[in-house]
């Protein structure tokens, strides 16, 4: 029987988004030392010819910067569960550089994992014309559409913003242990549900290829395991993972599939910002919700909004139920299925 908590929770990780938008305590601005640091750690992988995906830490040495991502990772993985790195001067760099710098960083903090099947670790998060409102298998990163609040399949997401969009594009946090108390001091009858889970969409990206894979068993919107909460959230791939499996929701399935959303998107859990050029952005993907609106896409693709995405395993992880973890039918904690692998 899973255990299904019954009591509110409490802790840095149950906020309301108001407070941030006087508090900037989890937006960390680079100094001229840290920035220095990062172009000596830059020079030394160039110097052995390392790249983005087959380097660790150690060919990435920084001297002070080390200490700060520690910092940063604990603030994320025990903390309010976000936080960014500003300031990084992206017109200095090529892109290759920018991918080093970036890989890099993610060398400190854990595993970086496959986010599609030609196995990408670092995925440009831009316009491809992808359409996410009407296509039931395409990824909304590469869409200009609105993305509703949900979670990666991964312990940690990080983005760098390269360059903004003309118009649009906001992005949205929302903590989940949030809406766990407001789903419990309102609606504690759908927490059965919510706890049952459901099956996720693979999309073709699951290891058979198929459009109509789905996850082998339901995945857990909550998930109460070893005192922590946790929690998987993608309102899309669940409900056109039904679809596919000729499973229809229950008239209480989608109430709370409905209901949820509902809340994370409610003006007083939702916290809404602008990444800026040369932002790096941390998120725990078990205690937030991350959402983006709608963005004008420029006709040149060299001036599309566009960031790089990292999808990470981190170093100390959070311990997950079993039913909770594997969500690509790769195993617990597994990417994406990668084709020819």
């Amino acid at each position: 029987m899973t255990d299904i908590l019954r009591e509110p929770l409490t802790g840095p990780s149950v906020w309301h988004g108001k407070e941030f938008t006087r508090d900037l305590s989890w937006v960390h601005e680079l100094s001229e030392i840290d920035i220095r640091d990062l172009d000596s750690a830059l020079a030394h992988a160039k110097h052995n010819r390392v790249r983005p995906g087959a380097f660790s830490k150690d060919d990435f040495p920084l001297v002070t910067f080390g200490n700060k991502i520690k910092c940063l990772l604990d603030e994320v993985q025990d903390g309010r569960g976000f936080a960014i790195f500003r300031g990084l001067p992206v017109e200095r760099y090529k892109r290759s550089d920018l991918e080093i710098i970036f890989w890099g960083i993610g060398a400190y903090m854990g595993q970086v994992i496959s986010q599609n099947s030609r196995g990408d670790l670092i995925a440009e998060v831009t316009d491809k014309g992808a359409s996410y409102d009407t296509a039931v298998n395409d990824r909304g990163y590469m869409s200009r559409d609105k993305l509703n609040p949900h979670v990666d399949t991964s312990d940690m997401t990080a983005l760098l913003c390269i360059r903004k969009a003309g118009r649009g594009g906001i992005s949205s946090l929302t903590s989940s242990a949030a809406i766990y108390n407001k789903i419990l001091s309102s609606r504690p009858d759908m927490l059965e549900i919510l706890y049952r889970g459901f099956h996720h969409d693979l999309r073709g990206e699951g290891p058979t290829g198929s459009l109509t894979e789905v996850t082998h068993s339901r995945i857990p919107i909550f998930s109460y395991y070893q005192g922590l909460l946790s929690c998987c959230y993608n309102d899309k791939i669940m409900r056109s993972a039904h679809e596919k499996m000729n499973m229809p929701l229950t008239v209480d399935e989608t109430d709370s599939i409905d209901f949820l959303l509902e809340i994370a998107e409610s003006p007083e859990l939702r916290c809404d910002f602008e990444l800026e050029v040369g932002d790096i952005q941390f998120i725990n993907n078990y205690v937030l919700l991350h959402a983006r609106s709608a963005f004008d896409s420029d006709p040149d693709p060299a001036e599309r909004r566009c960031l790089l995405r990292m999808w990470m395993n981190c170093r100390n992880p959070r311990p997950l139920a079993p039913d909770f973890s594997d969500r690509y039918n790769t195993g617990p904690r597994g990417g994406v299925f990668i084709r020819g692998a």
